[in-house]
């Protein structure tokens, strides 16, 4: 007589709990499909990217800005080595505008005095007179030289004067209009244009002589 198993119902739950504990065990450790691994693929992909350009990007970005910041200070320095040369030569044009003004001044200066001499040659007459007073007080044998022409206009006005004064009034064709030279004592006054105009010139810093001007 066949032996009976007797049924444990305890026994087959358990059995029932181990087999549904083993099938969820298999569903959480599906092997996964070749989409989803590609996908991790490409995420990884991507998130690699992702920190490589953000790393790129901080990295160029620094070395972006160094090389601006050198090329910033060489525009700076080439500027102000043009704004340097620029002033320079608005200061040597400025420079020679005013030599230039300076000599026309000079011109029509002479130009005048010549043009004054000529339509009122009387001028000579405060000349001659400031030349006498600076004379020492006792003199003998004083003598005055003049252009021809200026002897004339002495003659008209200062001739009893000098006659008394015992001067001996002289022409001399080398001295200019407006001019006069003395000879007193051994000692010269040259109240000559020439002389006087190198004065006033060398005021100025300038050195021309009247006779260079002259047209």
């Amino acid at each position: 007589m066949d032996s009976l198993e007797t049924f444990d119902p305890a026994q087959k739950k358990c059995e029932t709990d181990n087999s549904e504990d083993i099938a969820a065990k298999k569903q959480t450790h599906t092997v996964p499909t070749e989409e989803e691994i590609t996908a991790i693929v490409q995420n990884a992909k991507k998130d690699g990217y992702a920190a490589g350009f953000q790393e790129g990007s901080e990295k160029g970005f620094a070395e972006g800005r160094k090389a601006a910041e050198a090329a910033v200070k060489k525009e700076v320095v080439q500027l102000q080595t043009l704004l340097s040369s620029l002033n320079q030569d608005l200061r040597r044009m400025d420079q020679e505008v005013a030599d230039e003004l300076l000599s026309l001044a000079i011109a029509l200066s002479k130009k005048m005095i010549g043009q004054a001499l000529i339509i009122k040659p009387e001028l000579i007459l405060p000349i001659v007179q400031e030349a006498i007073k600076s004379l020492p007080g006792s003199t003998q044998h004083p003598r005055l030289y003049l252009h021809p022409d200026d002897v004339i206009i002495i003659h008209s006005h200062l001739d009893t004067k000098l006659t008394q004064d015992n001067w001996s009034i002289r022409e001399d064709e080398q001295l200019c209009r407006g001019g006069c030279r003395i000879e007193v004592d051994g000692s010269e006054i040259d109240a000559s244009l020439q002389v006087r105009w190198q004065r006033v010139l060398a005021a100025i810093g300038r050195n021309d002589s009247w006779l260079e001007h002259e047209d």
